[in-house]
């Protein structure tokens, strides 16, 4: 009787959780039984993994051989366990004493195709970044997913094309690359694509308002009639934020891990999801039968969320989005296991005034009371989370616009906005990225406007004015500009132009 152990991992959510899988040959009618709660997809690999071994000319048990795969009650899924079940039989066939310890400590992750090749698998960066934690030493990975070892340090990251080569590095035959060094001359991968603010013909107000939010990180609302630059607008805004830095990639690049979308390279740039407004709860929160995925609040983590049309996404899937943009993730509660997903984004929305699209009253071919309801969906606490409100209209545009500017000069500044507001909040012990993110009865007690401008807020809430949501919003807005004047606090200027923009559109927010 022999036995082997090793490590692997699987991934539910975001989070990955370390496997142990024990493989043992013992006496018994010849076959491969694989135990601990797993799907279809592992119970097939006996025969995958049997095949490839045999096409390798290496030693396969012609006795019974059990693999156990724990904690036994984790549900598991997926093909990833191949090479740690496949590694710990051939070990336990060979007896190795040094290969069974080498094997006993390292982490392995990988599909087997029949011919022996080791093949991609999504995850690895939440695995990568879990194993570092848990104080696993050594990680062995498909070559194909090289780019996600690139911004996990601390550990040492091996990887591998084909199981032959890789049962010679566990019984000390051969050496592995490691990926840190195949990395060392690489750069991140730019997402962003060549659009450029200053394509946008006039609309200055707008791209203004939109720099505004860009560097606060401020939820907003364009409204205006068709071609008026609206989705042009938000389609720029994740090419005015700052690069993603430190665990705003790892976050955002294991999201896209699990969904098997960084072979390219890790994500450094904001990303931008404008996902269709037929897009259903599970679709935009997360979720689905069996192994629950991330949506599109998720895949904007770290960026911007775009809903154009806002005005046809129906009221109970605009509302699912009050609990992320309040916390900041999603969780799923299922029979199982709890999941959860980080969505914390910057949401931007688009609508017609009308469902003609008229931007003139008198000229709109609508009912008074289509009309008036055609924003009904938006409910008012959803409402109440939207900073700014735009209105945009078709005479804002002009046929040539020498003047504008391009997005890298707008960054220029959105970067230095928040490099001003990272400053203080860091200063007062807070750890948000941007201005909006700070919780309101702060900035009330410990960042307030000057004098004069608190009084007036404190006037107008007095006499029902404003609500105290509003007053919370406009301090933030005011905070914002006075970050990109470079303004130490803000003034009562600020303050009336952070209520002004509250309500650009004539909307009762």
């Amino acid at each position: 009787m022999a036995l082997a152990k090793t490590l692997s991992a699987i991934v539910i959510g975001v989070q990955a959780h370390i496997i142990e899988v024990e493989a043992n040959i013992g006496v018994g009618l010849p076959g491969m039984y694989i135990i601990g709660m797993t799907d279809t997809a592992i119970g097939e690999s006996r025969d995958r993994i049997k095949t490839a071994v045999q096409n390798c000319q290496l030693s396969w048990p012609k006795t019974k051989t059990v693999v156990s795969l724990s904690p036994a009650s984790l549900p598991k899924s997926g093909a990833h366990l191949d090479v740690a079940m496949c590694m710990a039989v051939l070990t336990a066939v060979g007896n190795n004493h040094a290969a069974l310890q080498k094997l006993a400590s390292t982490l392995l992750l990988g599909e087997i195709g029949l011919d022996g090749r080791i093949k991609a698998v999504n995850g690895v960066l939440p695995t990568l970044l879990v194993s570092k934690e848990t104080g696993i030493k050594t990680v062995v990975i498909p070559r194909a997913n090289l780019a996600e070892a690139e911004i996990c340090d601390g550990i040492s990251v091996l990887v591998v094309e084909h199981i032959r080569e890789l049962y010679q590095w566990v019984i000390g035959e051969k050496t592995l690359d490691c990926a840190h060094s195949l990395l060392k001359n690489r750069v991140c991968a730019s997402s962003k694509v060549s659009l450029d603010m200053a394509d946008i013909a006039g609309q200055q107000e707008a791209k203004y308002i939109a720099e505004i939010a860009a560097t606060g990180g401020h939820h907003f609302l364009m409204m205006g009639p068709p071609g008026s630059g609206k989705t042009m607008i938000a389609q720029r805004m994740a090419g005015i934020l700052p690069p993603l830095v430190g665990d705003q990639q790892r976050e955002t690049t294991s999201i896209y891990s699990v969904l098997g979308k960084t072979y390219s390279g890790v994500i450094a740039d904001p990303p931008f999801v404008a996902p269709h407004y037929s897009i259903t709860q599970a679709a935009l929160l997360g979720g689905g039968q069996g192994k629950p995925m991330p949506g599109a609040v998720s895949l904007a983590h770290n960026g911007v969320l775009f809903l154009d049309e806002v005005s046809e996404i129906p009221a109970h899937i605009l509302d699912s989005l009050r609990t992320p943009l309040e916390q900041g993730y999603v969780h799923l509660s299922r029979a199982r296991m709890n999941i959860t997903f980080p969505a914390r984004f910057q949401l931007v929305l688009a609508a017609n005034p009308c469902r003609c699209g008229s931007e003139d009253s008198s000229k709109c071919q609508c009912s008074s009371r289509v009309r008036r309801t055609y924003m009904s969906n938006l409910s008012g606490p959803l409402k109440d989370r939207l900073d700014i409100v735009v209105a945009m209209r078709n005479s804002g545009a002009v046929l040539h616009d020498c003047s504008s500017e391009s997005s890298s000069t707008i960054a220029q500044r959105v970067a230095a906005g928040r490099q001003r507001a990272q400053w203080r909040w860091r200063k007062a012990g807070l750890s948000q990225y941007v201005t909006a993110s700070v919780e309101a009865p702060i900035i009330r007690r410990k960042f307030p406007a000057k004098e004069d401008a608190m009084e007036l807020l404190s006037a107008y809430l007095a006499q029902g004015m404003v609500s105290q949501r509003s007053v919370d919003r406009a301090l933030k807005l005011a905070w914002t500009l006075a970050d990109l004047e470079d303004i130490a606090q803000p003034t009562i200027d600020h303050v009336m132009r952070g209520l002004e923009l509250r309500n650009l559109s004539g909307i009762n927010l």
